[in-house]
């Protein structure tokens, strides 16, 4: 297929010459300056995502495309700034820092930046910081309140219907099943959670207070006494002017979407990707790609276009994108190994977005060179196995199970009761083992020895600062930086464009169709009967089927 385009390319590239001349001259010679406009909200990706034809999600412009667009922008004569309308967002920490990054290259190529905060929070006032200017309507609530971490405990409820989760896990701070099991967060689970906070909530006061040109003392003031009007926020520093939308929007202004760029004098030719980037997103899971599963990276789908990147002749290096708060620990183990094999032919850069936590570190771990944003929550490095005990609740529903068993332990997987001593012994065995491999997995792909990973694990999350000041990642900086380490690595020059190819398998619509039988069904009834969500359902349910996991359960926001 790039043959035959390269062919027709070639054929017509004398006709499209005088063409591209008359365009690159209507350029070169065009003296009235234009304003991009950009809008900001709710979800922008990295890159655009391949969806099913049925699929109702649309995402905003991807922060790829972004880059482009501001990149050409500063290059041309005829853009003298950005208007940037800021609405709410839901993009994850790497977003946050990616999108300000953007910004503020924007305004250090020269370029204005003006930006309007319609919904301004902590996280849209933290990217609107690197501009020129920030306003906010007059009729705004401003709500940058700051940063949480609730934690739910299920263990109350679960009691009262009868439902157990039975845990074996390796190290301290592996606490993704306290919810199910404890009443309150261990001490150690407190820990790792007011330290990832702190590191957050520092990493947002110092950006908004440097990007201001303030004291990080009045930045906090208006986190501590928020929600606030819009007049307060200005006499404070964060922001600079109150503004209707209506008088700050240039009717003039043309959307970045339709922005094309600076045109070349001649007629460009198609050029083969060099640069493959392959991503992790989601939970880890087992199987094919085609699996029935909701969501997640399948071993299937990841080791073959890891494989596929590796043994193509025009491929010079991998960008292994890693976005996942891990998952299965044998799946893990099998991408790491894949990512092992290309990474002995092939530089290989991997890139954290919002998460790349216990299972998603440990595949990361193989790159060459790990780069992360300063607030990826990464690390992680423990493992644990449970399962769902559901027989009293069976009971109270007037459900009776009876078994019949060749083996000690050929129930040890019967959702009605606990593991018995001995089971538990030979899985405590299995934990350690997995957890032990854990470590010489990093250690390796990090070139390190164990007695600089062990104080670092136990299980314990890390942001990407964090992370980098420990040596657990290489670089803090965003899917550009990492591109254009993993180009130098290559011997590739990027130009204008990254000559990137995105590889990746797709579900089929009908593998999606997923029946519910026997004990597991009954066990998810079980499960939203005790009034759990559907995600911590999901996530049991995951428990149940993923044998050994490695998963990270923080969230932040």
């Amino acid at each position: 297929m790039h043959r035959l385009a390269f062919i027709v390319s070639l054929i017509t590239w004398p006709i499209r010459l005088p063409f591209q001349l008359v365009a690159w001259l209507i350029w070169r010679l065009g003296k009235k300056q234009r304003v991009l406009s950009i809008s900001l909200e709710g979800t922008h990706p990295h890159r655009v995502q391949t969806r099913g034809v049925f699929s109702r999600q649309r995402d905003g412009i991807s922060r790829r495309h972004l880059r482009h667009a501001i990149r050409d922008a500063i290059k041309d004569h005829r853009i003298s700034g950005l208007q940037v309308r800021i609405g709410m967002l839901t993009v994850g920490w790497s977003g946050l820092y990616e999108l300000r990054t953007l910004l503020a290259e924007a305004k250090a190529g020269g370029l204005t930046v003006d930006v309007l905060v319609v919904h301004p929070d902590h996280k849209t006032l933290f990217i609107a910081s690197a501009a020129d200017s920030v306003h906010l309507p007059p009729d705004a609530m401003v709500i940058a309140t700051g940063l949480s971490a609730e934690m739910t405990f299920y263990k109350g409820a679960l009691d009262r219907v009868g439902i157990e989760v039975d845990v074996v896990s390796a190290g301290a701070y592996k606490s993704a099943m306290e919810p199910f099991s404890r009443m309150e967060p261990s001490a150690a689970n407190q820990e790792a959670v007011n330290a990832l906070l702190d590191d957050l909530h520092g990493h947002l006061v110092a950006g908004i207070a440097a990007g201001r040109g303030i004291e990080a003392e009045a930045v906090q003031a208006v986190i501590d006494a928020a929600p606030l009007g819009p007049e307060a926020v200005v006499e404070a520093g964060v922001a600079t002017h109150v503004t209707d939308e209506d008088e700050w929007t240039n009717d003039d202004a043309q959307s970045i979407a339709a922005y094309e760029g600076t045109p070349s004098a001649l007629p460009t030719l198609p050029r083969r990707a060099r640069l493959a980037v392959v991503a992790v997103r989601g939970s880890i899971r087992d199987g094919k790609h085609d699996d029935p599963m909701p969501t997640g990276a399948t071993t299937r789908a990841v080791v073959d276009a890891l494989d596929a990147a590796r043994k193509s002749k025009r491929i010079k290096g991998i960008l292994l994108h890693v976005d996942s708060p891990g998952g299965s620990a044998t799946a893990s183990e099998r991408m790491w190994q894949a990512v092992r094999r290309a990474a002995a032919d092939k530089p290989v850069v991997a890139w954290m977005g919002d998460y790349a936590a216990s299972g998603g570190y440990y595949v990361a771990s193989a790159a060459h060179t790990i780069v992360a944003t300063p607030g990826t929550l990464t690390g992680s490095v423990g493992v644990f196995m449970a399962k769902p005990v559901i027989g009293g609740a069976l009971e109270k529903l007037g459900l009776r199970q009876f078994r019949f068993e060749r083996g000690a332990h050929a129930g040890v997987f019967s959702l009605s009761r606990g593991f018995s001593d001995s089971e538990r012994v030979a899985f405590e065995g299995h934990i350690q083992r997995t957890y032990g491999l854990f470590l010489d997995r990093v250690c390796e792909g990090r070139d390190e020895k164990r007695d600089w990973i062990e104080p670092l694990a136990q299980g314990r999350v890390w942001t990407g600062a964090q992370a980098h000041e420990r040596g657990m990642v290489d670089a803090v900086g965003t899917e550009a930086d990492a591109l254009a380490q993993l180009a130098e690595k290559a011997g590739v020059s990027l130009d204008r464009y990254p000559q990137t190819k995105t590889i990746e398998r797709r579900k089929g619509w009908l593998s999606r169709l997923r029946p519910s039988l026997s004990a597991e069904a009954l066990s998810a009834a079980a499960l939203s009967a005790a009034g759990l969500p559907a995600t911590l359902v999901d996530q049991l349910r995951m428990v149940e089927d993923g044998g050994t996991l490695a998963w990270c359960p923080i969230r932040v926001r």
